[in-house]
């Protein structure tokens, strides 16, 4: 668990440079918090309201383990202070697979039916294909035609389904959850629907979406993918994701050929898959206000 705190920048020569260009430099200060051999977590509100937001990133270990202490106590933070104190939220992979499972019915919080779980069809890894939601299209891609976003993967378990606060944001036919978006209540994640569909209605459209009277746009607090957009970097691609692709052959999750094809496919498709990353992560800090 990572949280970190954003700020403009100019104090570098180089930063002085491109300002002087027209270009904004945004610094970004991550503390990291040892939540699997520390267990160490903020404790009060003041600690957790000084960072601008948390990252919950991906791990070889599986969300429904729920009986090993550590993935049992970071659940337990998501429900008690994530979602109770709507703290802006980024999952990736396990983060995106834990935040969900948080909010099964083997918790605290019995009614609700988020679950992690194996995949069916077996380990994913390469480039990958999400098709957006109407609400995924419109929250991470805004206003352009696109239809889906490609980035890179490396896992063996999946979300299967979500609690009734959250909605999927695009999937594919082998899984369908790829990213999601998290709301405070049931009721504000319909309200934000119907805004979503407002946006998207003629002005003179009859019924009841287009009078929806609100102060704010309703906006949710977490959002979650399956994939690693951290992978487009140069360290990301040639250490993390290639080290990833290569522990999962070690240990029989995929083949040794389809190791090849991955790696091949990801270098041949580095650009659009860079591109798409990239526009995902700016749509979702746009909506956290980041920047």
């Amino acid at each position: 668990c990572s949280l970190l705190s954003t700020t403009v920048s100019e104090s570098m020569s180089r930063e002085q440079q491109m300002a002087k260009n027209g270009d904004t430099i945004l610094t970004i200060s991550i503390t990291v918090y040892h939540a699997q051999s520390k267990n160490d977590y903020p404790l009060t509100w003041s600690e957790w309201s000084s960072y601008d937001g948390v990252l919950i990133p991906g791990s070889l270990s599986a969300a429904y383990d729920t009986h090993i202490e550590w993935i049992e106590k970071l659940q337990s933070v998501i429900r008690n202070d994530i979602h109770k104190m709507r703290l802006k939220t980024m999952g990736v992979c396990f983060g995106h697979q834990c935040f969900a499972h948080a909010f099964g019915t083997h918790g605290e919080d019995g009614g609700r039916e988020g679950q992690a779980i194996k995949c069916p069809t077996g380990a994913k890894a390469g480039k990958i294909s999400l098709s957006f939601t109407q609400e995924g299209r419109l929250l991470l891609d805004g206003n352009s035609d696109k239809s889906n976003m490609e980035m890179l993967y490396t896992h063996g378990d999946m979300v299967h389904s979500l609690p009734e606060f959250a909605i999927s944001l695009g999937g594919n036919a082998n899984v369908p959850i790829e990213a999601c978006a998290y709301f405070s209540s049931t009721e504000e994640k319909i309200l934000f629907q119907k805004q979503q569909r407002q946006t998207t209605m003629p002005t003179n459209a009859n019924g009841d979406d287009n009078n929806i009277e609100t102060s704010t746009t309703v906006r949710p607090y977490a959002v979650t993918f399956q994939a690693h957009p951290e992978y487009i970097s140069s360290t990301g691609f040639n250490v993390n994701y290639l080290n990833t692709i290569k522990v999962m052959e070690d240990r029989g999750y995929i083949t040794q050929q389809l190791l090849e094809e991955v790696c091949e496919d990801a270098r041949v498709n580095f650009e659009k898959v860079q591109g798409d990353s990239l526009d995902a992560m700016i749509a979702v800090a746009t909506t956290f206000g980041w920047f």
